[in-house]
């Protein structure tokens, strides 16, 4: 078990961010519990992504890119009512963490009980959200075709009820990240994916010998519904375990606690408000996509070229992720251990590590655009080519997407919850959305106008965030 606060709280150059390459002794830390974290969620990833790629493969080419149309509409408004409810798990690792450097194991236990409580409500009240919903939502953004409508509010239906597993399973990873077993998730996660990508394979091509039926789109959605479940139910197993339950404690009526279910309930508002902002960005940058489609005339073509384009972004963006979520958990430990001084300089290291990891992935970008795109839409050229610009244009923002990522997670671990959510609010509704309006469809610069204002607004989120952990007003936070 790594123990992230042996270290010295002593402050060095990481502050003012002057230093090129991180402190291999103190990233180590970070990179052994990152790394879990990391592969985990590039499983999870895998299992929202393979609904892309086998859907993409079928046959029929116009309903291949009629289902990538509309799963770019259901996969933002999937995370934008389940990522406003899990981000129950901001509160609870950070509070996790601190309990646990403290060296109170049974109140780091008594967070998890919590946690399970409100996750139970907010996964319920979630999946109702997300139902009802999500018809009204998909009409008024699906822009591109008809086929975009009818199979995106199908998706999204099946997907709303895997919410409350979803919920539910975020709060346990957020005590197992807390406390630094961040391989627990991965187990789930690997075991999701396998079966998954099975069930996805069953469903969507459908199975004579067994006498399952072609379900396309509709089989993608039922299999990761059915994944998500399926992880809820390891999670829980793994928390059962003796060594988890005896020493934390936390299977206890006695632990409820509305005070800690008040803090969690504060710190989740304002990360779940700021997860449903950037959704909400997103599916609006996705309703003008789909208005080039209309006025174009050329069908799904942009609007699956986008969702392309996201899944590949993300390949980028839920890696860094992971590792700000481990960044995130060596900062409160450290500030729960009393160092101040260490909680920054692993931000800072986090960070350098990212723009060294960017390196080969900005320069695959630049030169073999269509290449990467087309692997997600193969049997439809014209997708690839109508996103292979925008591609370039996305590998200018990665090295600000690196500082964004990791230090918005680093600020949620130190509690600033608030500084990020209104941060993101007004990048949203201040630069992305009319931004990409006024240079798409209103300018007639096409994709490309869509994707340069992505661009700024990355730029600008990561300014934001690097100028914030520089200021030391988080550190003095108390949870």
């Amino acid at each position: 078990m790594v123990k992230l606060t042996d270290v010295a709280d002593e402050p060095d150059q990481a502050d003012k961010g002057l230093r090129l390459l991180p402190n291999w002794s103190l990233i180590r830390k970070v990179l052994y519990l990152g790394s879990f974290v990391m592969l985990a969620m590039l499983t999870q990833y895998f299992v929202n992504a393979a609904d892309n790629l086998m859907v993409g493969r079928l046959d029929d080419a116009a309903e291949a890119t009629a289902s990538q149309a509309a799963l770019g509409l259901g996969m933002p408004l999937y995370w934008a009512v389940g990522g406003f409810f899990a981000a129950i798990s901001y509160g609870a690792q950070a509070m996790t963490g601190r309990r646990y450097a403290e060296g109170d194991p049974e109140r780091a236990g008594q967070v998890l009980f919590n946690a399970v409580l409100v996750s139970v409500f907010a996964g319920a009240l979630g999946i109702a959200v997300g139902w009802f919903s999500g018809p009204h939502a998909v009409n008024f953004l699906a822009e591109a075709s008809e086929e975009q409508k009818q199979l995106g509010t199908v998706y999204v239906q099946l997907r709303a009820l895997g919410i409350g597993a979803m919920v539910s399973t975020f709060a346990f990873k957020a005590f197992f990240d807390g406390i630094g077993r961040t391989y627990v998730h991965l187990i789930a996660a690997v075991v999701m994916n396998v079966f998954n990508i099975g069930l996805n394979y069953l469903l969507i091509y459908g199975n004579d010998r067994l006498g399952i039926p072609r379900m396309g789109l509709a089989g993608a959605g039922w299999a990761s519904m059915i994944a998500t479940y399926l992880g809820l139910a390891i999670m829980i197993a793994v928390s059962l375990a003796p060594r988890y339950r005896q020493r934390f404690k936390f299977y206890r009526l006695k632990n409820f606690d509305r005070t800690v279910i008040t803090n969690i309930v504060k710190l989740m508002l304002p990360a779940g408000s700021a997860s449903l902002i950037l959704m909400t960005g997103f599916l609006l940058f996705f309703k003008f996509v789909g208005q080039i489609d209309a006025d174009m005339g050329t069908g799904n073509t942009y609007s699956a070229a986008t969702k392309a384009l996201m899944d590949t972004a993300a390949l980028c963006f839920m890696p860094l992720l992971a590792f700000g979520t481990a960044t995130a958990t060596a900062v409160t430990q450290s500030l729960g251990a009393g160092k101040p001084n260490l909680a920054a300089r692993y931000g800072w290291d986090s960070v350098r590590v990212g723009l060294l990891a960017m390196i080969p992935i900005i320069a695959a970008f630049l030169i073999w655009p269509e290449q990467i795109i087309s692997l997600w839409a193969p049997n439809d050229p014209a997708v690839a080519a109508a996103g292979a610009s925008s591609l370039r244009l996305v590998a200018t923002a990665l090295p600000m997407l690196v500082v964004a990522i990791i230090l918005s997670q680093s600020l949620y671990g130190a509690g600033a919850n608030v500084f990020v959510m209104i941060a993101e609010g007004i990048l949203h509704v201040g630069c992305l959305v009319p931004l990409s309006w006024f240079l798409g469809p209103h300018l007639g610069f096409g994709m490309e106008g869509i994707w340069s204002a992505a661009v700024i607004y990355v730029n600008g989120l990561g300014l934001v965030m690097g100028a914030k952990f520089l200021a030391k007003g988080w550190r003095s936070i108390k949870l």
